[in-house]
């Protein structure tokens, strides 16, 4: 952990544009969104005395894409240890930690750390599997290399490749742990659920207050955090980053014979879960730039079809054995990390670091110009059970004046200003 950017701001600072601006600690805070950032950051806040408004858009908590029947919990590794590897590894750790701590107050939710395999179904992931196996850039308790033999011992079928094993991995039912989250907030009297509230547009007034715009009315509030997803890219203000929508649909699939000993989840090109109310997730396809949650039958075909291309005759599912099936959309980040922090002021950071074009390395000693009094935590694409946690502590450390649990650079990394002032250096705005 570092402490909270005062004392690492120093006179000899060259990369001003990283440091997240201090405030004052605030009383309250309103939220807007209802899935797993927006449960985090509520738990997260709670636990510090500050009182929480959260407006959700619909009838009932998690009902995007926290409301699937079952998700993994996983982090992203990479064969070499690089930045993002690294930020989801410790994550990963992160938010293990805090489900483990939630199940042990009492707030229970349904899940698994039964592991997850990474198949190696075709020979570049063989050669892959074989590179983890020479360099060994992760430690056995993150990820390990097993042969087919091994790999059907621990998933309780007949696997005919081995793989990567992640040990400590597994599955969590996202709508019963958004809701245990949220029943946790609650339990602090500190927070206020508002359903039904939809925010269309931010207005900051004079006091650098926000008066929100919704369909119940008008709205003011002191201090607001955006955990809305992919509403992010059709709300203005936080709609100048560059996120963008991706439509996935998950197929749940009923269990039969020959899975329903599988256990653990199989990652392939989609993957595959054991089961859970006598029902297997399948999934996921993957469409850009697509707004549309209604489900089909040609996604549930398409997971199909990939379930048995990657793993053929592992099992004779067919359209009659679909339970059910839902489609919901993923925010994205141009560089698959997460943005948590103060808004930047993206005008003010063109013209302030604009020599940045000219010499990266010049040195800048004005802290980042932001958006006042409103944050986001959003661009959680597919991991959002992985990340949100540690998120939702950096952005806790924004509003408290706590330690991070990240370092500079890795705050940089997942700052929303991130990208104005990597726009700069390549001259983009020239």
């Amino acid at each position: 952990m570092i402490k909270q950017q005062k004392n690492l701001n120093t006179p000899l600072e060259r990369k001003g544009y990283q440091i997240r601006p201090i405030i004052k600690q605030p009383e309250s805070v309103a939220i807007i969104g209802g899935g797993i950032a927006a449960a985090c950051v509520a738990y997260a806040l709670t636990q510090k005395n500050i009182k929480v408004t959260l407006y959700c858009k619909d009838k009932e908590i998690a009902q995007g894409a926290s409301s699937n029947h079952v998700g993994a919990l996983f982090p992203l590794i990479h064969q070499q240890v690089d930045d993002i590897s690294l930020f989801y590894q410790q994550a990963f750790w992160h938010a293990l930690k805090c489900y483990k701590d939630l199940h042990s107050k009492g707030f229970v939710f349904s899940h698994d750390w039964c592991g997850l395999l990474e198949i190696s179904y075709k020979t570049a992931l063989e050669k892959r599997q074989k590179i983890f196996e020479q360099t060994n850039p992760w430690s056995k308790e993150l990820i390990t290399s097993i042969n087919a033999e091994q790999a059907s011992l621990l998933a309780g079928i007949t696997l005919e490749h081995g793989g990567l094993f992640m040990p400590s991995a597994g599955w969590i039912a996202p709508g019963e742990l958004v809701q245990q989250l949220f029943n946790a907030a609650q339990q602090t009297q500190q927070l206020l659920i508002k359903n039904q509230v939809n925010i269309t547009a931010l207005n900051q007034q004079d006091d650098k207050s926000w008066q929100l715009t919704t369909s119940k009315g008008t709205i003011n509030e002191k201090v607001v955090i955006f955990c809305g997803g992919a509403e992010s890219i059709k709300l203005n203000i936080i709609d100048e980053l560059p996120l963008s929508s991706v439509r996935g649909q998950i197929t749940n699939m009923a269990t039969n014979e020959q899975i329903k000993n599988l256990s653990t989840v199989i990652c392939h090109k989609g993957y595959l879960t054991p089961a859970h109310q006598q029902q297997h997730c399948i999934g996921a396809t993957f469409e850009k730039d697509s707004f549309d949650i209604v489900a089909t039958d040609a996604g549930d075909q398409y997971n199909l079809t990939m379930l048995e291309k990657c793993l053929p005759k592992l099992i004779s599912w067919r359209e009659q054995d679909v339970t059910s099936s839902k489609a919901r959309l993923r925010c994205m980040t141009p560089d698959h990390l997460p943005v948590v922090g103060a808004m930047p002021d993206i005008a003010q950071h063109k013209s302030s670091y604009a020599h940045l074009a000219k010499d990266k390395n010049w040195r800048y000693q004005e802290p980042a110009p932001v958006i006042k009094n409103l944050y986001v935590l959003t661009g959680l694409g597919a991991r959002g059970l992985c990340t949100a946690p540690l998120l939702a502590d950096i952005l806790t450390a924004d509003l408290t004046g706590g330690e991070y649990p990240v370092g500079r650079q890795e705050l940089f990394n997942l700052s929303p200003n991130r990208f104005v002032i990597r726009d700069i250096i390549r001259r983009k705005y020239l």
